[in-house]
Parts: structure tokens; C-alpha cells; sequence
């Protein structure tokens, strides 16, 4: 293996067992053995499938390993076929087919960086993504154009293809490029969508007001504990917390004099959501939602927990 990199790229290369792999999901170490490999500077992860997989696993397996390794993973195939290392060359996935081909894109941007389309760097994604997210999980897209997101979402095709950006900067294995065209796929397993994309998600809690009174002249949903609540038996809430969309908060009009003091006891919460998603329910945002909405306190509590396993397991999963 190392003669063959070494005599495509003519650089030294040094391949060692991968120390960390004992950190990885069961399902992953149990079909790929894994190898570091250093090229000069740059480390990646090569990834050896102990029995042959179709194209559509290893593509998926791919997105997940670099997920969880944080390095580019390159696939050792022993066997494979010229129209299958096309579809990898079009998707983007590094690849070495056993004494044929080679192709190590990571290196190619690190030679050349100027000739790739930038991709930003991300942190926690904007509200439309998370909200694109969210959508896709509960409606189970597949294989959708950015045009068809746009239409769902009511937003601009060029909104799309900067959350399209965002998805791609997190390696979230949710996009197919063929050529120069994108498009998305949500994971047909639930639970393991939201694992692999909650560490991305931020709390869609913008600003949070605490009122003497239930203000009207808005439309006014459940957020928060209150949803928890709403969507399981964990018991109504004495103060009710309510979600305001951002765009619609300007009909609260000024809520200084409404807020209570500290030593107050008030009438209800008002939180400023960063986004809302379509639910069939409408009388709570949605339960993922609700679940990032909830404070570090709430969340440390076991009937919170138990309220909230209870809620996906009702109406996500």
C-alpha cells in the first residue's frame, strides 16, 4: 500500500494502526479496519472494509467516520469498478483502488486552493439550516434539489445552497454532488440523524421575557418545558412558556413596562425563537425543538429526561 501511494505522489508516506479506533461506534469498527496515514504534513484515516459493501454504504459510512474522527478518510478498496470510482470522483470521497487508481482530494485542496469554491467554516449552523434540518428529519426527504428545499421552506434558492455550504462544512452525510449538482437525502434512521447532527444545533432561543401578563395580538405556542409538557405526562407547567417567531415579535410592540421584577412572579415567558418548523400538532413548537430550547438546569433534571425520552418516542421517532 505504501509503495503504491508513494510512487503515484512521490512523497514519503508513512501508514501506522489508527490508535483511537477503539472510540468508534461498534457498527463502524465491526465493518472497516483502520490505518493512519501521514502524507508530509497532512494526516488522514484510511478505512479498509473487511468484506466488499455497495456504493451506497460506503458512501454513507464515509460522511459518518469523518464525522467521528474529525480527519479525511480515505477508502482502501480492494475491488471495485471504473463507474463506481467515477461516482466517487463526482461525490468527492478519497479513495485508493488497490494497484489502479488513487484519488486524495484533501491533498489536491491543500495544493491548490484557489481553484475550490469556498466552503465556510462552521461552528453551530444558521437558524434556516437547523430548521431545514429539523423538517427533513420528521418529513423524511429524499433525494431533494435545492429548488425543492426553497419551495418547502418558502425561502430563495440561494438561501438553500448557503445552508447546502453549511451542511457540507460539517460533513453531515446528508448531500450527493453529482457534477456540480447537490442534493439532499435526510438519514432513514431518526435517532441516528439527530445524534449526528445535534452537536451543530443551537438553543432557538434568541431572547427570553419574563411578563405580568399573557400578552394577545400574536399567535402564541407552547415552547419549551411547556411543550415537553404538552407532548408528554410530565404535568402542566405553573408559569407557561410561550414561542414568538422573530418576524412576528414587532406585534408584542415594547414589552418594558410588561416584564416583571425580580422579586416577581410572572404571568408567562415569552421566548424569541430563531426559526419555527411546521408541525402537525400546532399547539407547541415542534418536540426537537422544544428539546433544544430547554435551559442546562432542566435538562439535568431525570423527570425532564424521562419526559422527554417519552416525547420522541411518541411523536419523532
Amino acid at each position: 500500500m505504501e509503495n503504491f501511494i508513494e510512487d503515484i505522489l512521490h512523497t514519503d508516506v508513512k501508514i501506522s494502526p489508527y490508535k483511537y479506533q477503539d472510540r468508534l461506534p461498534l457498527s463502524i469498527r465491526g465493518m472497516f479496519d483502520f490505518s493512519e496515514m501521514k502524507l508530509g504534513e497532512c494526516t488522514a484515516i484510511i478505512v479498509k472494509p473487511f468484506e466488499k459493501e455497495s456504493l451506497v454504504v460506503l458512501r454513507k459510512r464515509h460522511r459518518q467516520m469523518e464525522i467521528f474522527t474529525g480527519l479525511p478518510c480515505v477508502l482502501y478498496l480492494m475491488s471495485m469498478n471504473y463507474y463506481e470510482a467515477d461516482r466517487m470522483v463526482e461525490e468527492g470521497i478519497p479513495f485508493i483502488w488497490e494497484n489502479h487508481q488513487l484519488y486524495l482530494p484533501f491533498m489536491g485542496v491543500a495544493l491548490n486552493k484557489g481553484n475550490r469554491r469556498g466552503i465556510p467554516v462552521v461552528g453551530k449552523i444558521s437558524f434556516l439550516t437547523q430548521r431545514m434540518l429539523l423538517t427533513s428529519l420528521y418529513e423524511g426527504w429524499r433525494d431533494i434539489s435545492a429548488t425543492d428545499v426553497a419551495q418547502k421552506l418558502d425561502v430563495s434558492r440561494m438561501s438553500v445552497t448557503r445552508c447546502f455550504d453549511e451542511i457540507e462544512a460539517c460533513r453531515l452525510p446528508y448531500l450527493s454532488i453529482s457534477r456540480r449538482s447537490r442534493k439532499f437525502t435526510a438519514g432513514t434512521n431518526k435517532k441516528e440523524m439527530w445524534s449526528e447532527m445535534r452537536r451543530f444545533l443551537r438553543n432557538p432561543v434568541i431572547d427570553r421575557y419574563q411578563l405580568k401578563t399573557v400578552p394577545s395580538g400574536v399567535e402564541l405556542i407552547l415552547s419549551g418545558i411547556s411543550a415537553v409538557s404538552h407532548y408528554s405526562l410530565f404535568g402542566e407547567e405553573k408559569i407557561p412558556s410561550y414561542a414568538v417567531k422573530k418576524s412576528e415579535f414587532s406585534k408584542l410592540g415594547t414589552l418594558t413596562d410588561s416584564m416583571t421584577c425580580a422579586e416577581e412572579e410572572p404571568a408567562c415567558i415569552i421566548h424569541k425563537m430563531g426559526y419555527a418548523v411546521n408541525f402537525p400538532d400546532g399547539k407547541a413548537v415542534d418536540p426537537l425543538t422544544a428539546v433544544l430550547s430547554l435551559s442546562d438546569s432542566e435538562l439535568e433534571d431525570p423527570r425532564t429526561g424521562k419526559a422527554v425520552d417519552d416525547m420522541l418516542e411518541e411523536y419523532v421517532w
